[in-house]
This record gives structure tokens, sequence and C-alpha cells, in this order.
């Protein structure tokens, strides 16, 4: 079977599947990753063979100068939004057709890669694409090209639940409506190259899913539960990390994205994390890089400050981890039982991950309005102090090993292939 991965140019992205891309190649599968040129190098350093499609995203330099009423953050709509008393019909639609434009999806993919991706799946002929679930090239190159598809989330299936919910909510208005402007965005896309639309080509055939069970939505398609394989990069871990620590130790990180899609900004100051620490007998590792900290910031002597380590390295050795609400962060530390203190960024849905583990006790959370070196400390010694925190996120690590792994889910991948793929050969 040849397998085609495809993803958004965003490393933070690309590292939640290379473990499931591996697994493919190692069952022997033809295994290719398409990208923008921005990450070419990061998916050829994974040992993967990539293929370059489209311009370069350049996504974080456009973002940088993008005003706000350009970007989906500024747009009104959260994709994220669970409130019934704001779920109105109106809200789903207009919120889907939101993000089915340039303030979203076609900021993050212009219609090179559609070209150019297209172009490549007729010549190399996949018999399945597993794509990036913001990255629509993949679903349409392999409509294109009679390959089946399959989604891969990066958190929670907010386009899913808001998708499978505008049915619904569709279904109840008067007058038997038809109007569908996600349809109509995917299907101009689709008649470039001569194809006709089905639901398919926005849900996939099925979705590839790495959230804990009890996070995950009733979406519409079949899901293929699998458990999440930390994969941090290429990496060495560093002398001092190689034996236990001499005191409780805490990671502090504002994750892959915070430092190369947006500029080095977060949901947490470092200088409000180093005050509410400095006193406390324990030693934080900071993976932060110059643009994260800044020059003025003052650095206890009970702080390390790195410019990267991997988390899956580091996060066995620690008694607590203080971060955004990233997936890749917040999964490795549920991989290895450790509890967390979220203040959320507001980037996609790390606010309702970090309430979600709060209510299994396996978490605690800023609002960060509220935000100071008071409220971390008092936070960070409750992790350390009761037990119950500890206990509740090994509960959760217990229940991820039980999940699919990569190896797994590859023949059930090689399945939705086999039903799926009209190739023709």
């Amino acid at each position: 079977m040849r397998v085609l991965f495809t993803q958004h140019a965003a490393n933070a992205h690309l590292f939640l599947v290379v473990p499931i891309a591996w697994a493919a190649k190692a069952a022997g599968h033809e295994v290719v990753v398409a990208t923008q040129p921005d990450i070419l190098d990061s998916v050829t350093r994974t040992g993967l063979t990539a293929v370059s499609v489209g311009r370069p995203s350049d996504i974080a330099e456009r973002l940088a100068q993008l005003p706000p009423e350009e970007q989906i953050f500024g747009s009104g709509f959260d994709i994220a939004e669970e409130r019934p008393e704001v779920l109105s019909y109106e809200y789903v639609r207009d919120c889907l057709a939101a993000f089915a434009s340039p303030l979203a999806l076609d900021l993050i993919t212009d219609e090179s890669m559609y070209d150019d991706l297209v172009a490549f799946c007729r010549s190399w002929r996949p018999d399945l694409v597993v794509w990036d679930s913001i990255t629509f090239p993949g679903p349409v190159a392999a409509k294109a090209c009679g390959a089946a598809h399959i989604r891969s989330t990066f958190g929670r299936d907010h386009w899913g639940r808001m998708r499978t919910l505008f049915h619904k909510l569709r279904a109840e208005q008067a007058g038997g409506s038809t109007e569908d402007p996600v349809a109509d965005w995917i299907t101009e896309k689709l008649a470039r190259y001569d194809c006709e639309y089905d639901e398919h080509v926005l849900l996939g055939h099925a979705t590839l899913d790495s959230m804990p069970s009890w996070m995950k939505f009733d979406v519409d398609g079949e899901h293929l539960p699998v458990r999440f394989v930390p994969y941090n990069g290429p990496a060495e871990i560093p002398s001092w990390l190689r034996g236990p620590a001499a005191r409780p130790r805490v990671c502090f990180t504002l994750g892959v994205s915070g430092r190369e899609v947006w500029a080095g900004k977060g949901s947490i100051r470092a200088q409000e994390l180093f005050d509410a620490v400095g006193d406390l007998d324990l030693e934080v590792v900071a993976t932060l890089n110059a643009h994260q900290f800044g020059r003025d910031v003052k650095v206890p002597d009970n702080v390390r400050l790195v410019d990267f380590v991997p988390l899956n390295a580091l996060l066995p050795t620690c008694s607590a981890i203080v971060q955004h609400g990233g997936t890749g962060s917040t999964m490795t530390a549920l991989v290895h039982g450790v509890p967390q203190l979220f203040v959320p960024a507001a980037l996609y849905d790390e606010a309702g991950v970090a309430r979600r583990l709060a209510d299994r006790g396996a978490a605690l959370v800023i609002d960060p309005a509220e935000l100071s070196a008071e409220t971390v400390r008092a936070g960070l010694l409750r992790l350390l102090d009761e037990p119950s925190f500890r206990v509740a996120a090994d509960a959760v690590r217990r229940e991820m090993a039980a999940t699919p792994s990569p190896h797994d889910v590859v023949a059930d991948m090689a399945d939705i292939a086999a039903r799926h793929s009209r190739r023709g050969d």
C-alpha cells in the first residue's frame, strides 16, 4: 500500500503524526510526507521521505503582519465554542464559513498547494491519503486520484463536532434549508480538478484521533482511536538529565508553536513564573528561547534555561508541568502521568482541554486574566503537595496506554484503503 501523509506547515502538527507514519513504514508500506517547503527539512530529519508541494506558507510572518480582522481570531467566531446558548444555527453556519475562507483555511494553504498535491497524487497514485484535519488539499487530492483518505486530528475534533451540529440544526430549520457554505467552498476547489463533492471530503473516510476517549465528541463518520506516542524531533538527552533529580523538578514550556509560529508570544509571562518559584526548593527547567523570555527577565538560581530538551525525556523526571495547553505538551505529560498547571492560550481549544483535565483531577487551570506570581505559586504548590493530582494523572496515563498503538491502527488504515480506494487498478 502507498500512503501519503500531508501536513500544514507547522512542526507541532507534523510531530503528532510521525509515529503513525513510521508505523506504516515499519509494516512494509510505502510512505511519503507532502508539505509546503517550510518544514521539508523537519520531515527529512524524521527519516521519512518528503515531497515539497506549493509555495512556502510563511505563516508566522503573515500572521504577524495581518490585522486581527483579517484573521480568524478577529472574526468573532470560535470553532471551540461549546455553550449551548451561543450555538444557534446561524452561529454554527457562519463559524464554519469563517473557517472555510481566507481568514483561516485558505490562509494556511493556498491554491498552489492544491495544484501541486493533486499533480503529485495523480502521478504517484497513493492508495491512502492521511491529512492534517486543517489541510484540505489532502482530501481534494485524494478525490482527484481515487485514493481513500483519513483525517488526522491535532486536538479535540471541533471541526467534526461543528459540522455534525450544522447538519442537525439545518434539518430543524423551517422551509427545509439546503444552504451549506462549507460545501460550496470545497465544491469550487474540487471543480478545478473535475471532481464532485461528497461529505467525505470534509470529514474523511475515517478519522484518526489520539485524544482520550472521554475528551471526544459524538461526530459523524468512522473513528480510529490511536494511542498518542510522543515525538519531539531530533534530540539528544543532555548529561544533566541522565540521572535522578536532586529535588522536585518542574517543567515550564510554551510549546513548539509558541516559538515557531507565534513569535514568542504566549499565555504565560516568564518573569511571573520565575518570581513565583525563586525561593522554592525545586528545580524549574524552562524550555525557552531568547524571544520567549527577553533580555530583562531575572532568572533565579533554581531555574535551568534550556533552548530545547525533548519533553519525552524530561517529563518522566518531573513532578509537574506549567504550560499553555498545546496538544503535544499536554499529551506528552499525560503519557507520563505528570500533573499539569495550565494558563491556557487562546489559539484553538487550550482552555477546553485544560478544563476537562481539571475535571478529572489531573490538572489546575489559571485564567490568563488572573495570572500572577501568586496564582502560579499557589497552583504549583497544590500540584506538588497534594497526592490526588498525581493519582489522577496516573489513572489517565493507564487509560491512554490501553488505546490501540500506531502499530495496531495500521491494519485499520489498510482496511479503510481497501474499502474506499477507487484507483481502478
